[in-house]
C-alpha cells in the first residue's frame, strides 16, 4: 500500500506531469501535448531533428508505461493505475520504461549537453509545465544540494528518492520542480 506521502507526490506528478489535457486520464494525446510544450520551452520546431527524437523517445514510454500499468485495456492510464504502476516498481527493480524515463528526462533538461542539469536548464522545462519560476529555481537549489549542476548519477539518486524515500526533506522530493505536494 503506498502511504499518503508518496501518494501525493505521485499524484502531483500525475496530474502536473502527465494529464496534460486534465481529464483525470493519461493517455497518448497528453504525451502528445507534453512533447510540444517541451518543444515550446526549447525552441524546436516540428520537423527538428531534436524535436523528433524528443517525440520519439516520450511515445517509447508511454507505450512502456500503457503496456505496464493499463490493467482494463482501455488504452487510457486511470489515476488508481498510475499508483498502483509506481506502487508494483517499488517491490522490484525498476522496469525498463521506467530506466529509459528517467534517462529521458535528463537529457531533455541538459539542454547543453554537459553532462549536467543547471538552474537555468531545470527552470526552463518545468516551466513548460507551468511551474513558477521561483518556485522551481528554489526547488533546484534543494535538489542540487548546494551544488551548481546536477550531474547523472546526482539525477540517479534523487530520482530514486522521488519515488521511494518517506522522508519530506530528501533531495529527491525536489526532482520534478516542487515544494509542496498539496
Amino acid at each position: 500500500m503506498v502511504s499518503d506521502f508518496k501518494r501525493k507526490k505521485l499524484m502531483f506528478l500525475f496530474k502536473i506531469f502527465f494529464d496534460s489535457d486534465g481529464n483525470g486520464s493519461i493517455t497518448k494525446k497528453d504525451f502528445e501535448l507534453s512533447i510540444e510544450r517541451l518543444a515550446k520551452a526549447k525552441g524546436w520546431e516540428p520537423g527538428d531533428e531534436k524535436y523528433k527524437i524528443a517525440e520519439k523517445t516520450m511515445l517509447e514510454i508511454w507505450e512502456g508505461m500503457l503496456y505496464k500499468a493499463d490493467v482494463n485495456k482501455d488504452g487510457e492510464i486511470s489515476a488508481d493505475e498510475w499508483v498502483a504502476l509506481w506502487e508494483e516498481s517499488s517491490k522490484d527493480s525498476p522496469f525498463d520504461w521506467q530506466a529509459y524515463y528517467a534517462k529521458s528526462i535528463f537529457h531533455l533538461q541538459d539542454s547543453s549537453n554537459d553532462g549536467a542539469i543547471d538552474k537555468e536548464e531545470f527552470v526552463s522545462v518545468h516551466g513548460s509545465f507551468g511551474l513558477p519560476k521561483d518556485q522551481t529555481s528554489e526547488a533546484f537549489d534543494k535538489l542540487a544540494c548546494g551544488k551548481d549542476k546536477v550531474s547523472w548519477e546526482d539525477f540517479q539518486q534523487r530520482w530514486e528518492e522521488f519515488f521511494t524515500s518517506e522522508n519530506a526533506d530528501a533531495p529527491g522530493n525536489y526532482i520534478f520542480g516542487n515544494l509542496t505536494f498539496e
